[in-house]
């Protein structure tokens, strides 16, 4: 029975992920953040674009969240390209803003691969392994699962008031702001009741945040996290050299 349940976990973790540990994909992210942010280089930022953009379709991230993501994305790069070029005075506009984009879509998909992948038990094991408080762990493990429950009751807000027909037009830019202040309140609310009901349940059991002990299913550095890392190093000394 003990064997059936680890096993049913651990097909449950592989879920949405590739076979790495938390720490060689937080390793992952940092390399590919350095290098937009280092690199210049137009081919260089298209391809890691394309890639993170693979990686987020691998873990199955909401193709409708990554179009409108993009969409915003292009048009604040957009904004961000007009003010340098008042500014700075760039020679090549459109250079400068295919860079911005680049930069901007990789850094956001990369993340977002990041929290799509990582099961919340496993970040928990790899900061306790990072020797990391307790207390401290325990504070992001909660923000990190209250986030898509947050997300999840704003969509059925959303739902339930495209039901009613309580919607604005794309003009209606103060009904906008109206509804939005409206969403935004009960989620605050909920959130802070969510909160402290959380706090007081913690309180009754006695919690007392200390290091794990007894694991039942452990996340270890294998060998292909240690070639992860030791490739996404070698490919960060390239680009400092080579593709600046």
């Amino acid at each position: 029975m003990g064997i059936t349940v680890k096993n049913e976990i651990e097909v449950h973790l592989s879920k949405k992920r590739f076979r790495f540990d938390p720490r060689t994909k937080s390793v992952i992210v940092l390399i590919f953040l350095t290098s937009v942010l280092y690199s210049s280089n137009i081919y260089l930022l298209g391809s890691l674009a394309v890639f993170s953009l693979f990686l987020a379709i691998i873990v199955r991230a909401r193709v409708k969240f990554i179009i409108i993501s993009l969409f915003f994305l292009s048009l604040f790069s957009l904004i961000a390209t007009l003010l340098a070029n008042i500014t700075l005075t760039v020679e090549n506009v459109y250079f400068l803003y295919a860079i911005i984009v680049c930069r901007f879509t990789t850094s956001f998909l990369i993340i977002s691969w990041f929290f799509y992948s990582v099961e919340p038990y496993e970040l928990a094991i790899s900061l306790e392994k990072m020797y990391i408080p307790a207390m401290l762990v325990w504070f992001i493990i909660t923000i990190y699962q209250f986030v898509p429950i947050t997300a999840r009751e704003a969509q059925e807000i959303n739902d339930i008031r495209k039901i009613k027909g309580l919607t604005a037009k794309k003009w209606e830019i103060r009904k906008q702001i109206y509804i939005f202040r409206k969403t935004l309140k009960p989620l605050i609310t909920d959130s802070i009741n969510r909160g402290i009901d959380l706090a007081e349940s913690m309180t009754i059991k006695g919690f007392v945040p200390k290091r794990r002990r007894n694991l039942y299913l452990d996340v270890r550095i294998r060998l292909l996290d240690v070639i992860a890392i030791l490739l996404s190093i070698a490919a960060l000394v390239l680009v400092i050299l080579y593709l600046k």
